[in-house]
């Protein structure tokens, strides 16, 4: 669609894709993971997630129902995957996973692991439109680091990567090994979260995370695995006043045992499930790129659904020093134990993000 305005023209683009042109929209990517299993403990009770290689693919919806052919190409250019597909609305499709938001489809299809990551993956698109051929080439990028404790003490734990959100994407990920190194080969793109977990979430530990992470290039990231979690962190530049950055994040922590309280906001009331930390500013670190930040101020709030809330914290930190380029935010709290509890509260999470030249709006 082309929007025009006093003779310019912009080409309307929906995210992810570049623009609605049918062949540019198709995007592809190969998670070449190994296979594996994760188990996670909840309460004496344990579950088994799959760790399993994957093909992704993106497009419009070209007509009501379509065929899809799929090939993926090493860089000896010899085939080592090729599978037809039917994209269809009405169609619910048991051995592989179909997604559709507006106009577009998401197809999530689990693969054997290659080789090699692949170099290129094509696509055509058959319909009674007409056929669309795209060759997407692929490009990886390495994420290392260690899983820690709070104690500084290696720990085996795993990492599972959500391209778009929970529940509609298979499980690419990865073990560290007995102390606590891991690495993990991912197609470039932006990734809405990385889950970390030693595998007895609430039971010993809760979870590390990693919020709007930008694999453009290889990074190390290192994590911590404490008793609490920085959940749905968000970062975004104050564009119209101070040179600052503001951080909303909603803490939980692993408590013995869950209470509820009622409070009133805007005249509505709202259960709240007591997991989250009294934080104080003294109980956080903030550090931008590597480097510690001053917390200008410091704010609580609740983040609430149709009659329940959870408490949030909403901090401002200084970017007098800031940088061009990747942004990579680290928010940690470390509290003493809550009242009936002997675990001290301990948690960190990332958020990536590119500001424009004077660190203003936010480019993904």
């Amino acid at each position: 669609m082309l929007i025009c305005i006093a003779s310019r023209c912009f080409c309307q683009i929906v995210y992810p894709f570049t623009t609605q042109d049918p062949k540019t929209s198709i995007l592809a990517y190969w998670y070449n993971c190994d296979p594996d299993s994760v188990s996670v403990t909840i309460k004496n009770r344990t579950s088994v997630e799959y760790i399993n290689p994957s093909l992704q693919i993106y497009g419009p919806m070209v007509a009501d129902s379509f065929n899809l052919a799929a090939e993926a190409i090493l860089s000896n250019n010899s085939v080592v995957y090729s599978q037809n597909f039917t994209i269809d609305r009405k169609d619910n499709d048991k051995n592989n996973s179909i997604f559709f938001t507006e106009n577009f489809f998401k197809l999530s299809v689990p693969v054997d692991q290659l080789t090699e990551n692949p170099s290129k993956i094509k696509i055509t698109v058959s319909s009674v439109n007409g056929t669309i051929e795209k060759t997407v080439n692929c490009d990886y990028h390495e994420l290392t680091g260690k899983m820690l404790d709070f104690t500084g003490n290696p720990l085996k734990a795993f990492i599972l990567v959500y391209p778009d959100g929970f529940g509609s994407d298979m499980a690419c990920g990865a073990w560290s090994d007995s102390e606590g190194n891991y690495r993990i080969s991912l197609p470039e793109r932006v990734y809405n979260a990385f889950y970390v977990n030693d595998g007895n979430y609430k039971s010993t530990t809760m979870e590390a995370w990693s919020w709007h992470m930008i694999m453009d290039g290889d990074q190390n990231l290192d994590y911590r695995i404490g008793t609490g979690e920085v959940y749905n962190l968000n970062v975004w530049p104050n564009d119209g006043g101070y040179k600052t950055f503001f951080i909303s994040f909603r803490p939980m922590v692993l408590t013995d045992n869950v209470e509820t309280e009622q409070i009133d906001l805007n005249d509505k009331t709202f259960t709240v499930t007591k997991i989250a930390p009294n934080l104080g500013i003294n109980d956080i670190m903030v550090t931008v790129n590597g480097e510690e930040v001053d917390i200008i101020s410091f704010q609580k709030y609740y983040e609430t659904g149709d009659n329940y809330a959870m408490a949030a914290y909403l901090i401002q930190v200084s970017r007098e020093n800031y940088t061009v380029g990747k942004q990579t935010i680290k928010v940690e709290f470390s509290k003493p134990p809550m009242t009936g509890t002997s675990r001290y509260q301990t948690s960190m999470g990332y958020f990536q993000f590119y500001g424009n030249f004077l660190g203003c709006s936010i480019y993904n």
